[in-house]
Protein backbone atom coordinates (compact mmCIF):
# COMPACT_ATOMS: atom_id res chain seq x y z
CA UNK A 1 0.00 0.00 0.00
CA UNK A 2 2.67 2.78 0.79
CA UNK A 3 4.42 0.77 -2.17
CA UNK A 4 1.67 2.30 -4.57
CA UNK A 5 1.52 5.60 -2.79
CA UNK A 6 5.45 6.52 -3.00
CA UNK A 7 4.68 5.38 -7.04
CA UNK A 8 1.52 8.19 -7.40
CA UNK A 9 3.19 10.81 -5.53
CA UNK A 10 6.44 10.30 -7.87
CA UNK A 11 4.32 10.42 -10.83
CA UNK A 12 2.49 13.48 -10.10
CA UNK A 13 5.69 15.08 -8.65
CA UNK A 14 7.14 14.38 -12.90
CA UNK A 15 4.27 15.36 -14.28
CA UNK A 16 4.43 18.81 -12.62
CA UNK A 17 7.46 18.93 -13.71
CA UNK A 18 7.25 18.04 -17.05
CA UNK A 19 4.43 20.86 -17.36
CA UNK A 20 6.80 23.74 -15.76
CA UNK A 21 9.30 22.72 -18.35
CA UNK A 22 6.84 22.75 -20.62
CA UNK A 23 5.78 26.28 -19.89
CA UNK A 24 9.64 27.50 -19.50
CA UNK A 25 10.49 26.14 -23.23
CA UNK A 26 7.18 28.33 -24.51
CA UNK A 27 8.15 31.24 -22.32
CA UNK A 28 11.62 31.19 -23.95
CA UNK A 29 10.65 30.56 -27.89
CA UNK A 30 7.32 31.49 -28.44
CA UNK A 31 5.52 35.13 -29.23
CA UNK A 32 2.79 36.95 -27.11
CA UNK A 33 -0.08 38.32 -29.14
CA UNK A 34 0.88 42.13 -28.35
CA UNK A 35 4.55 41.31 -29.46
CA UNK A 36 3.09 39.56 -33.10
CA UNK A 37 0.75 42.69 -33.36
CA UNK A 38 3.74 45.16 -32.94
CA UNK A 39 6.03 42.74 -35.69
CA UNK A 40 2.81 42.74 -38.37
CA UNK A 41 2.64 46.66 -38.18
CA UNK A 42 6.49 47.15 -38.36
CA UNK A 43 6.29 44.30 -41.91
CA UNK A 44 3.43 46.64 -42.91
CA UNK A 45 5.21 49.93 -42.46
CA UNK A 46 8.37 48.45 -44.19
CA UNK A 47 6.57 47.10 -47.06
CA UNK A 48 4.61 49.87 -47.90
CA UNK A 49 7.69 52.12 -47.95
CA UNK A 50 9.33 50.05 -50.54
CA UNK A 51 5.90 49.94 -52.39
CA UNK A 52 6.21 53.62 -52.34
CA UNK A 53 9.74 54.10 -53.26
CA UNK A 54 9.56 51.30 -55.90
CA UNK A 55 5.88 53.47 -57.36
CA UNK A 56 8.28 56.57 -57.79
CA UNK A 57 11.21 55.23 -58.88
CA UNK A 58 8.58 53.80 -62.01
CA UNK A 59 6.65 56.94 -62.24
CA UNK A 60 9.93 58.94 -62.43
CA UNK A 61 11.41 56.65 -64.87
CA UNK A 62 8.04 56.51 -67.33
CA UNK A 63 7.99 60.30 -67.01
CA UNK A 64 12.11 60.90 -67.85
CA UNK A 65 11.74 58.14 -71.17
CA UNK A 66 8.53 60.16 -71.81
CA UNK A 67 10.38 63.39 -71.64
CA UNK A 68 12.90 61.36 -73.91
CA UNK A 69 10.96 60.90 -76.55
CA UNK A 70 9.31 64.00 -77.00
CA UNK A 71 12.85 66.05 -77.21
CA UNK A 72 13.65 63.53 -79.80
CA UNK A 73 10.69 63.62 -81.92
CA UNK A 74 10.54 67.54 -81.36
CA UNK A 75 14.43 67.48 -82.55
CA UNK A 76 14.23 65.54 -85.67
CA UNK A 77 10.48 67.22 -86.59
CA UNK A 78 12.66 70.39 -86.47
CA UNK A 79 15.23 68.83 -88.71
CA UNK A 80 12.81 67.90 -91.32
CA UNK A 81 11.01 71.16 -91.52
CA UNK A 82 14.43 73.34 -91.67
CA UNK A 83 16.07 70.97 -94.64
CA UNK A 84 12.24 71.29 -96.50
CA UNK A 85 12.29 75.40 -96.14
CA UNK A 86 15.81 75.50 -97.32
CA UNK A 87 14.58 73.86 -101.02
CA UNK A 88 12.41 77.13 -100.41
CA UNK A 89 11.78 79.71 -103.28
CA UNK A 90 9.31 81.60 -101.42
CA UNK A 91 7.70 81.32 -97.79
CA UNK A 92 4.40 83.28 -96.63
CA UNK A 93 4.87 85.85 -94.16
CA UNK A 94 1.19 86.31 -92.29
CA UNK A 95 -0.15 88.88 -94.43
CA UNK A 96 0.21 86.56 -97.44
CA UNK A 97 -0.78 83.39 -95.66
CA UNK A 98 -4.31 85.47 -94.28
CA UNK A 99 -4.13 86.86 -98.24
CA UNK A 100 -4.39 82.86 -99.80
CA UNK A 101 -6.11 80.99 -96.96
CA UNK A 102 -9.25 80.66 -98.81
CA UNK A 103 -7.46 78.99 -101.52
CA UNK A 104 -5.76 76.41 -99.58
CA UNK A 105 -6.27 73.01 -98.54
CA UNK A 106 -8.54 72.80 -95.41
CA UNK A 107 -9.88 76.74 -96.13
CA UNK A 108 -10.85 77.80 -92.80
CA UNK A 109 -11.40 75.13 -91.11
CA UNK A 110 -11.04 75.42 -86.97
CA UNK A 111 -9.16 72.58 -86.18
CA UNK A 112 -6.32 72.80 -88.83
CA UNK A 113 -4.42 76.03 -88.52
CA UNK A 114 -1.49 76.50 -91.44
CA UNK A 115 1.37 77.67 -90.04
CA UNK A 116 4.33 77.44 -92.92
CA UNK A 117 3.17 78.05 -96.19
CA UNK A 118 5.60 78.08 -98.93
CA UNK A 119 6.73 76.71 -103.06
CA UNK A 120 9.78 74.90 -103.57
CA UNK A 121 10.99 72.57 -106.36
CA UNK A 122 10.70 69.24 -105.68
CA UNK A 123 12.70 66.18 -107.53
CA UNK A 124 11.20 63.29 -109.24
CA UNK A 125 14.07 60.89 -109.65
CA UNK A 126 13.96 58.71 -113.09
CA UNK A 127 12.78 55.29 -111.39
CA UNK A 128 10.14 57.31 -109.94
CA UNK A 129 6.87 55.68 -111.39
CA UNK A 130 3.96 58.08 -112.38
CA UNK A 131 1.24 57.87 -114.57
CA UNK A 132 1.30 60.06 -118.03
CA UNK A 133 -1.65 62.57 -119.38
CA UNK A 134 -3.10 59.25 -121.94
CA UNK A 135 -3.15 56.93 -118.31
CA UNK A 136 -0.10 54.57 -119.27
CA UNK A 137 2.32 54.16 -116.01
CA UNK A 138 6.30 54.23 -116.67
CA UNK A 139 8.20 55.92 -114.79
CA UNK A 140 10.17 59.63 -115.04
CA UNK A 141 13.00 58.49 -117.06
CA UNK A 142 10.84 56.81 -119.47
CA UNK A 143 8.17 60.19 -120.03
CA UNK A 144 10.99 61.14 -123.23
CA UNK A 145 13.11 59.24 -125.78
CA UNK A 146 16.35 59.43 -126.57
CA UNK A 147 16.74 61.55 -130.34
CA UNK A 148 15.32 58.99 -133.26
CA UNK A 149 15.56 55.87 -130.71
CA UNK A 150 13.02 54.18 -128.52
CA UNK A 151 15.41 54.33 -125.88
CA UNK A 152 14.14 56.32 -122.66
CA UNK A 153 16.30 59.53 -122.27
CA UNK A 154 16.91 58.55 -118.02
CA UNK A 155 16.25 61.82 -117.07
CA UNK A 156 15.23 63.54 -113.45
CA UNK A 157 13.04 66.68 -113.66
CA UNK A 158 11.98 68.88 -111.12
CA UNK A 159 8.57 70.26 -110.75
CA UNK A 160 7.10 73.07 -108.37
CA UNK A 161 4.96 72.23 -105.26
CA UNK A 162 3.31 74.46 -102.51
CA UNK A 163 3.93 72.85 -98.96
CA UNK A 164 1.67 73.56 -96.05
CA UNK A 165 2.73 72.74 -92.39
CA UNK A 166 -0.79 72.69 -90.23
CA UNK A 167 -0.95 72.77 -86.74
CA UNK A 168 -3.94 70.27 -85.77
CA UNK A 169 -6.16 69.66 -82.58
CA UNK A 170 -9.01 67.68 -83.42
CA UNK A 171 -10.49 64.43 -82.14
CA UNK A 172 -9.29 61.88 -84.58
CA UNK A 173 -8.86 58.67 -82.26
CA UNK A 174 -5.86 57.42 -84.69
CA UNK A 175 -3.69 60.14 -82.46
CA UNK A 176 -2.99 61.53 -79.19
CA UNK A 177 -5.46 63.39 -78.55
CA UNK A 178 -2.35 66.05 -78.44
CA UNK A 179 -1.85 68.76 -81.43
CA UNK A 180 0.20 67.73 -84.07
CA UNK A 181 1.82 68.45 -87.12
CA UNK A 182 0.51 67.76 -90.38
CA UNK A 183 2.97 68.41 -93.92
CA UNK A 184 0.30 68.82 -97.50
CA UNK A 185 2.10 68.96 -100.61
CA UNK A 186 0.55 69.59 -103.71
CA UNK A 187 2.70 69.00 -107.08
CA UNK A 188 2.33 70.79 -110.52
CA UNK A 189 2.68 67.91 -113.70
CA UNK A 190 5.70 66.94 -115.29
CA UNK A 191 5.85 69.65 -118.26
CA UNK A 192 7.26 69.04 -121.45
CA UNK A 193 10.58 70.74 -121.93
CA UNK A 194 10.05 71.67 -125.30
CA UNK A 195 7.12 73.29 -124.83
CA UNK A 196 6.15 73.91 -120.86
CA UNK A 197 2.21 74.77 -121.68
CA UNK A 198 2.05 70.79 -122.67
CA UNK A 199 2.13 68.69 -119.38
CA UNK A 200 3.59 65.16 -119.62
CA UNK A 201 1.70 64.15 -116.34
CA UNK A 202 -0.85 65.91 -115.06
CA UNK A 203 -0.84 68.19 -111.99
CA UNK A 204 -2.49 67.30 -108.45
CA UNK A 205 -6.74 68.44 -108.82
CA UNK A 206 -6.52 72.28 -107.22
CA UNK A 207 -2.87 72.97 -108.41
CA UNK A 208 -1.92 76.10 -110.18
CA UNK A 209 1.46 77.31 -110.65
CA UNK A 210 1.51 81.44 -109.36
CA UNK A 211 1.92 83.97 -112.22
CA UNK A 212 4.85 86.33 -111.90
CA UNK A 213 3.82 87.76 -114.68
CA UNK A 214 1.15 89.88 -113.31
CA UNK A 215 2.35 93.97 -112.19
CA UNK A 216 4.04 94.55 -108.49
CA UNK A 217 6.43 93.44 -106.11
CA UNK A 218 6.80 89.48 -105.22
CA UNK A 219 4.81 89.61 -102.52
CA UNK A 220 1.67 91.18 -104.31
CA UNK A 221 2.28 88.22 -107.09
CA UNK A 222 2.53 85.63 -104.82
CA UNK A 223 0.02 86.91 -102.41
CA UNK A 224 -2.27 87.06 -105.47
CA UNK A 225 -2.39 83.38 -106.28
CA UNK A 226 -5.29 81.15 -106.73
CA UNK A 227 -6.03 77.34 -106.84
CA UNK A 228 -7.15 75.98 -110.72
CA UNK A 229 -10.95 75.44 -110.54
CA UNK A 230 -10.80 71.78 -110.08
CA UNK A 231 -11.48 70.58 -106.15
CA UNK A 232 -8.21 69.33 -104.83
CA UNK A 233 -8.50 65.12 -103.73
CA UNK A 234 -7.85 65.27 -100.60
CA UNK A 235 -8.02 61.10 -100.37
CA UNK A 236 -5.46 60.59 -102.55
CA UNK A 237 -3.19 63.52 -101.39
CA UNK A 238 -4.27 63.55 -97.31
CA UNK A 239 -2.46 65.52 -94.82
CA UNK A 240 0.20 63.18 -93.77
CA UNK A 241 1.51 63.53 -90.00
CA UNK A 242 4.99 64.47 -89.07
CA UNK A 243 4.70 64.62 -85.47
CA UNK A 244 2.66 63.81 -82.58
CA UNK A 245 2.21 65.12 -79.20
CA UNK A 246 2.85 68.85 -79.90
CA UNK A 247 1.67 71.34 -77.10
CA UNK A 248 -2.36 71.43 -77.12
CA UNK A 249 -2.20 74.06 -73.73
CA UNK A 250 -4.42 76.97 -74.58
CA UNK A 251 -2.11 80.35 -75.50
CA UNK A 252 -2.68 82.03 -72.50
CA UNK A 253 -1.10 79.53 -70.11
CA UNK A 254 2.07 79.40 -72.21
CA UNK A 255 5.23 81.18 -72.99
CA UNK A 256 4.33 84.21 -74.85
CA UNK A 257 6.20 84.09 -78.18
CA UNK A 258 9.24 84.79 -78.98
CA UNK A 259 9.68 88.75 -80.48
CA UNK A 260 10.05 88.25 -84.08
CA UNK A 261 11.56 91.93 -84.79
CA UNK A 262 14.59 90.40 -83.04
CA UNK A 263 14.94 88.17 -86.26
CA UNK A 264 13.75 91.04 -88.72
CA UNK A 265 12.31 94.43 -88.39
CA UNK A 266 9.83 93.23 -91.67
CA UNK A 267 9.15 89.65 -90.07
CA UNK A 268 5.83 88.43 -88.87
CA UNK A 269 4.47 86.17 -86.54
CA UNK A 270 2.99 83.39 -88.27
CA UNK A 271 -0.42 82.28 -87.64
CA UNK A 272 -0.66 85.91 -86.38
CA UNK A 273 -2.23 86.14 -82.92
CA UNK A 274 -5.90 86.52 -83.92
CA UNK A 275 -9.25 84.47 -83.46
CA UNK A 276 -9.66 84.18 -87.40
CA UNK A 277 -5.69 83.18 -88.16
CA UNK A 278 -5.57 80.85 -85.22
CA UNK A 279 -8.71 79.94 -84.27
CA UNK A 280 -7.05 76.68 -82.18
CA UNK A 281 -5.32 79.63 -79.86
CA UNK A 282 -2.40 77.41 -79.66
CA UNK A 283 1.36 78.52 -79.83
CA UNK A 284 3.10 75.65 -79.70
CA UNK A 285 3.69 75.66 -83.10
CA UNK A 286 4.58 79.16 -84.54
CA UNK A 287 7.14 80.67 -87.31
CA UNK A 288 8.83 84.10 -87.52
CA UNK A 289 9.23 84.72 -91.11
CA UNK A 290 10.33 87.75 -93.36
CA UNK A 291 9.06 86.63 -96.76
CA UNK A 292 11.46 89.54 -98.51
CA UNK A 293 14.23 87.77 -97.36
CA UNK A 294 13.30 84.03 -97.35
CA UNK A 295 13.90 83.60 -93.49
CA UNK A 296 12.34 81.92 -90.91
CA UNK A 297 12.49 81.28 -87.28
CA UNK A 298 10.31 77.98 -86.42
CA UNK A 299 9.58 77.19 -82.70
CA UNK A 300 8.04 73.74 -81.59
CA UNK A 301 6.92 72.70 -78.28
CA UNK A 302 6.22 69.23 -77.42
CA UNK A 303 3.99 67.31 -73.99
CA UNK A 304 6.36 65.08 -72.98
CA UNK A 305 3.38 64.75 -70.06
CA UNK A 306 0.09 64.11 -72.73
CA UNK A 307 2.38 60.58 -73.02
CA UNK A 308 1.12 60.10 -69.73
CA UNK A 309 -1.75 62.60 -69.12
CA UNK A 310 -4.60 62.85 -70.97
CA UNK A 311 -5.51 66.15 -70.13
CA UNK A 312 -1.71 67.24 -68.83
CA UNK A 313 -1.36 71.04 -69.20
CA UNK A 314 1.69 73.62 -68.94
CA UNK A 315 2.73 74.72 -66.01
CA UNK A 316 6.19 76.84 -65.42
CA UNK A 317 7.16 74.17 -62.60
CA UNK A 318 6.80 71.13 -65.27
CA UNK A 319 8.24 73.36 -67.82
CA UNK A 320 11.10 70.55 -68.30
CA UNK A 321 8.16 68.33 -69.52
CA UNK A 322 7.44 70.42 -72.19
CA UNK A 323 10.48 70.43 -74.54
CA UNK A 324 10.91 73.42 -77.16
CA UNK A 325 13.08 73.96 -79.28
CA UNK A 326 13.79 76.63 -82.36
CA UNK A 327 15.60 77.08 -85.47
CA UNK A 328 16.19 79.88 -88.33
CA UNK A 329 16.08 78.89 -91.63
CA UNK A 330 17.23 81.18 -94.80
CA UNK A 331 15.89 79.48 -97.75
CA UNK A 332 18.82 78.71 -100.91
CA UNK A 333 15.85 78.88 -103.61
CA UNK A 334 15.09 82.10 -105.58
CA UNK A 335 11.45 82.71 -107.42
CA UNK A 336 13.99 83.37 -110.92
CA UNK A 337 15.47 79.42 -110.73
CA UNK A 338 14.78 77.20 -113.94
CA UNK A 339 14.28 74.18 -114.69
Amino acid sequence: MSHDFFDFCRAKTQRRKERKEKRRRLGCNGFTLIELLVSIVISSIVLSSLLSFMTNMLTSERREQAKSSSEQEIQLALDYISRDLQEAIYIYDADGVQAIADQLPHAREADKVPVLVFWKPTFLAQDRPVITIDGTTTTVGCLTKLPRTDACSQRDYFVYSLVIYYLIKDNNPAWSGAARIGRLEIQDGIRDSHNSRNYLTNPAPGFQLFNLSQAGSIEDKMNAWEKADTAYDLQKNPIEVLVDYVDPSPSDRTPKPLDCQNISSDAQLVPANTQLANPLQINSFYACVDASRNLAQVYLRGSALMRLEQNAVYSDSQASYFPSLNIQVKSRGTTSSKF
